[in-house]
């Protein structure tokens, strides 16, 4: 009988040792999984802030009376000196497919409203108004794709999104 303590001893201290690590292995992946979130939260508020700020440029732009030629300079400037590349470079490391595939929907609207722009068309002009409400269909549809991988609901009858 003078071996069934140490077995016992040993037998608790592993049953420790074991829960101890599990229970850390459980913590460092949930805190790994918010830091996740957390990173894709930011690129994705980083990437609608710019893509907002390029659109209201871009609306800008078109509310002026400009001749074509400036009118393409003024576009390529909102859209360069814009964020929108990288951001969505870095979106395309960390977001899902579905999100990153409504990102680009978006990106690519707003690139179209851009050569619109760089044309010399202005905010009254039918192909204008078709071109922002494509953008702003794109735009929701991205911040719903967004919403669904955060794992933020709408409110009940808003937007669309279930």
């Amino acid at each position: 009988m003078d071996w069934l303590a140490p077995v016992n001893t040993l037998t608790g201290a592993a049953i420790g040792i074991g829960s101890t690590l599990l229970a850390d292995r459980l913590r460092w992946r949930r805190d790994r999984e918010a830091l996740n979130q957390d990173t894709r939260r930011q690129a994705y508020a980083a990437f609608m802030a710019a893509l907002s700020d390029v659109y209201s440029r871009l609306h800008e732009t078109a509310r002026e009376t400009l001749p074509p030629s400036e009118a393409r300079t003024a576009a390529h400037e909102v859209f360069t000196s814009s964020n929108l590349y990288p951001l969505r470079y870095e979106l395309a490391l960390i977001a899902p497919w579905d999100v990153m595939e409504s990102v680009n929907q978006a990106f690519w609207k707003v690139r179209d409203l851009r050569d619109l722009v760089a044309t010399g068309t202005h905010t009254d002009a039918p192909d204008f108004r078709a071109h922002v409400g494509d953008y702003l269909k794109a735009t929701e549809s991205a911040q719903t794709a967004m919403r669904r991988d955060l794992g933020t609901s709408w409110p009940q009858g808003a937007g669309g999104a279930a």
